[in-house]
């Protein structure tokens, strides 16, 4: 069982997107929210927390479990997507690191509406996160 924790950071009304690599074998050149998979024997927080440094430089300080997400064809939902709403974090401005990503921003509602993601349904949990954080 795969489990993937994902990071909406979430800051005035604004998500940290980052866009997958194009070697990347899922969803290649779409943007997708900051995480990736849990490893064995590792809490979901802690498996946050790492992917968040990891891949942005950035370290979650206060987050909540706001959803989890399966794609349409894990009848069996054996990979969840554990979708993490997260306010308040150290490490300044969010930079790229490792070779996962080619680009990241910020995106408020027109945007993230806009935008082709990794995974069509973070719209419907991460919509309501940017709208009451306005």
């Amino acid at each position: 069982m795969a489990e993937i924790v994902c990071a909406a950071f979430i800051d005035h009304g604004r998500v940290l997107l980052v866009r997958r690599a194009a070697h990347r074998k899922w969803s290649a050149n779409k943007w997708d929210l900051v995480g990736g998979h849990v490893e064995k024997g590792e809490g979901l927080d802690v498996a946050l927390v790492r992917e968040c440094q990891e891949e942005v430089g950035l370290t979650p300080r206060a987050f909540d479990h706001v959803a989890t997400l399966y794609e349409d064809d894990d009848r069996k939902r054996k990979s969840p997507f554990h979708i993490f709403r997260v306010p308040v974090w150290d490490g300044g401005t969010a930079r790229l690191l490792g070779h996962e990503h080619s680009e990241l921003g910020w995106f408020a509602v027109a945007d993230f509406l806009e935008a082709k993601l990794a995974f069509a349904a973070y719209r419907e949990v991460v919509l309501p996160l940017l709208q009451t954080d306005q």
